[in-house]
């Protein structure tokens, strides 16, 4: 899912609604696309701004407006059936809210391309710890090998390593020596994918 541009698009709305100019919309969509938790984010953001908010407000627009702006491409759908269509078993991990994430999910398509998914707020454990690359496993009834594909070095990344799994870093400008070391760097997930189906390394 393209995150960063779903931000954007949220962060324009909201600053049109607050009476901001599109400098500001700018700072908004930049802080609110970090790697970050998002409290510490909305935080910054009604403050920055002296919002008459509160923190929790403004996350709670965020939250429900994201699932209808976030977008997955035909090429990266197309890509997810490929994998089924090999044999592939697919199911997604993911940080986040459940009303947020699952959300992100149906509005997308993705539920209907995976096998399952496993989020992190009704889990109780976050990527990167096996715990909940483990019950993914356990929902999808399958062993827990193949690959993590994601474009976080630091949760999707080491979290996959963690459990032995190959992966493949989703990042339009690759680290030198990146680390943890990905088994693979590619641009989108079709070009991920491509790799996994062919043996590339």
């Amino acid at each position: 899912m393209d995150q960063a541009a779903a931000a954007r698009d949220w962060a324009r709305g909201f600053a049109q609604a607050w009476s901001l100019d599109e400098r500001d919309a700018g700072v908004i969509a930049a802080a609110s696309a970090q790697r970050r938790p998002k409290g510490e984010i909305f935080s910054m953001i009604v403050q920055c701004f002296s919002l008459p908010m509160t923190p929790e407000a403004a996350w709670s627009d965020y939250r429900a407006h994201m699932p209808d702006l976030v977008r997955c491409s035909d090429t990266d759908r197309s890509a997810l059936r490929a994998l089924r269509n090999a044999g592939w078993r697919l199911g997604i991990v993911t940080n986040g809210m459940v009303d947020n994430q699952e959300g992100k999910i149906r509005s997308t398509g993705l539920a209907d391309l995976v096998d399952g998914w496993v989020i992190s707020s009704e889990f109780g454990e976050r990527k990167p710890e096996p715990s909940i690359f483990h019950e993914l496993a356990r929902r999808l009834e399958c062993p827990l090998d193949g690959w993590m594909v994601g474009d976080s070095l630091e949760t999707d990344v080491a979290g996959g390593l963690a459990v032995g799994l190959e992966t493949a870093w989703i990042t339009s400008a690759p680290a030198t020596d990146p680390r943890p070391a990905p088994t693979v760097s590619a641009p989108t997930v079709k070009d991920a994918v491509d790799k996994i189906l062919t043996g590339q390394r």
